[in-house]
């Protein structure tokens, strides 16, 4: 395997902002995420147990169906929880990885 040329000074001071910039993005979003994150489970909580409330009610007397129906608000719980911390990450990573690959096309194409 051939080794890598050395990266010229124009692509250096592209690679610095780069990573600069991906460590204020990588944190910016961190730090958001990790301020809505104690709100955004509070709502899932809040709808979970009151979808509890609804199953226990409204299928009074009949076990299995409250069992299915919590299964249900069980899953969608889940399912929103880690959809949130999921697009947490992909946010905060995405756009740095894109902008290295970008680079390293672009550095192979040379």
């Amino acid at each position: 395997m051939p080794k890598p040329r050395p990266a010229p000074p124009a692509s250096r001071t592209a690679y610095r902002i780069l990573a600069v910039g991906s460590v204020l993005w990588i944190v910016g979003v961190s730090i958001l995420w990790f301020v809505t994150w104690p709100p955004a489970t509070q709502v899932y909580d809040a709808a979970y147990y009151a979808g509890q409330r609804d199953c226990r009610q409204r299928y009074a007397g009949a076990a299995e169906r409250v069992e299915r129906c919590i299964n249900l608000f069980n899953l969608q719980y889940l399912r929103d929880r880690n959809g949130h911390a999921i697009t947490g990450g992909l946010v905060a990573l995405f756009p740095p990885g894109l902008g290295w690959a970008i680079i390293a096309i672009r550095r192979r194409m040379r």
